[in-house]
């Protein structure tokens, strides 16, 4: 008998922080972008959730200060 493993975590965290001059952009702590905004940020980062819930995961989006809740699903 073979044991599958579970593979890659399909629960993803897109975080949005200021650093510096610019707005950064993590995906599951890893590099994602950078932005001048903090709008650009965070449409690239609601962006990239919406990307991952399309391929059937679960994603998040958090804005600094205070790991801000986004929400990030396009208004019907």
């Amino acid at each position: 008998m073979i044991a599958l493993s579970p593979g890659p975590s399909r629960d993803t965290t897109f975080r949005a922080q200021l650093a510096g001059a610019l707005w950064s952009v993590t995906k599951n702590h890893a590099f994602y972008g950078d932005y001048f905004s903090r709008d650009q940020a965070v449409r690239s980062a609601c962006n990239g959730a919406r990307t991952v819930e399309a391929s059937g995961g679960q994603a998040r989006v958090l804005v600094m200060p205070n790991d801000q809740l986004i929400a990030h699903r396009e208004a019907a």
